[in-house]
Formats: C-alpha cells, structure tokens, sequence
C-alpha cells in the first residue's frame, strides 16, 4: 500500500508531463497558426494592393491617353475652324475686292457728262457755225445748234429738230452748260417778230451773256429768245 502511494504521485507526474507535453504542443501550434494567418493574409493582402495599384497605373495610364487624344482631336478641330475662318475671310476679302473693281468698272464704264457744245435738260447739242445775214432759215431736221457768225453770243435751233423742241422747255433759272461754262436762264422773250426785230435782239444781246432763238411755229414768223447768264 504504500508502494502504491509513493508510485501514485510518479504516475500522475508522468501523466501530467503528457498532459502538458500535448498541451504545449496545442498551445505552439495554435499559436504558430495564428501566426500564418496574418502573414497569409497580409501576403494576399499585398498582391491585392499591388494588382490594385497596377489597375489604377494602367487606368490613369489609358485616362491619360484619352485625354491627350481628346486634346489633340480639340487642337485639330480649332486648327480646322481657324482654317476655315481665315478662307472664308479670305473669300470675302476676295470678294469684296471683286465687287469693288466690278463697281469702280461699272462707275468708269458711264460716260462723263458732256460739258463741250450746247448741254441742259440732259441733253447734248453739237455747235456749228451759221453765217446767213438775210432771213434766212436754218437747215432742218438738223442735230446741230447753231452759232450766228454775225453775233457771236447769239445761238439759233430749227424749230421742226430735235435741239428746237428740247429749246422750247427752257424755262427761268434752267441750267445750261455752253462751251465749259455754265448759265442759267434769266430772261425769256416770245413773239418777236423775226424780220423786224434785230434791232431789240442787238439791245438784249448787249445785256446778257449768250441767247438762244427758236421759231414759234413752222411759218417762221415769230421767235423766242432765251437768254441767259
């Protein structure tokens, strides 16, 4: 019996050296996994971040890109508007000067008012000389106004031509210009009679710059004067 009793505290050493023996065992080896878990996970962890951060590289990388495309697709688009606002500028201008050598040729293309023989209402009569003294009529159906070579500043127009009718519409103040100068119509004489009245045309010559004469009708009797200064 006691024999027993002293083997009985070896045994219960002896089983407590197990006891412990496995539970050291446990307690390492949780431990030691508890332990590769973390590095486990911050091993995934890590690849995780390091694939996150290549993604976000290569996103940026394609973001950056696009931009740059964008940009440059802009720049062309601008440098195209500009392009295309410099010729239609250019058109314009072309066009403008096109449509001002068009009217400075229409402008140079009419004719200059005549200022040279007999000019009024609009209307332009050459001047040649008629020199008959003795009552005589002046050609008709002539163009010409006619210069009386005995009285220089005294002008005569058939009555049936067209300077004869055109004459007959001067009224006072109408403007003529004779030979570069111009008159305007200060005096108007109708039935004179023309074979007694050189006498009356001599007086009002003399007081007046230049006069015109025209018949009053086809007989040749009577006249009109107009004068001018």
């Amino acid at each position: 019996m006691k024999k027993l009793l002293k083997r009985r505290p070896l045994i219960i050493t002896a089983f407590l050296a197990i006891v412990l023996t496995g539970g050291s065992g446990f307690g390492y080896q949780q431990i030691q996994g508890s332990q590769q878990k973390p590095n486990r996970s911050k091993s995934l962890t890590t690849k995780k971040s390091t694939a996150t951060v290549e993604q976000t590289a290569d996103q940026n990388k394609q973001d950056d890109q696009q931009n740059n495309a964008d940009q440059n697709q802009t720049e062309e688009n601008a440098q195209a508007d500009n392009q295309q606002s410099a010729s239609a500028t250019d058109n314009n201008s072309a066009a403008d000067a096109t449509a001002t050598t068009s009217a400075s040729t229409s402008t140079s293309s009419v004719a200059a008012p005549r200022t040279d023989g007999f000019n009024f209402l609009g209307q332009h009569f050459d001047i040649t000389t008629f020199s008959n003294t003795t009552g005589g009529n002046t050609p008709r159906w002539t163009p010409y106004i006619f210069q009386w070579s005995a009285m220089p500043n005294y002008y005569l127009a058939e009555a049936a031509s067209s300077a004869g009718s055109a004459v007959r519409q001067l009224s006072y103040g109408t403007e003529a210009v004779i030979n570069g100068r111009t008159y305007h119509v200060t005096e108007i004489r109708h039935g004179i009679k023309r074979l007694d009245s050189l006498e009356t045309v001599q007086d009002l010559a003399g007081r007046h710059a230049l006069s015109i004469q025209t018949c009053d009708d086809a007989s040749g009797n009577y006249v009109s004067t107009y004068w001018f200064d």
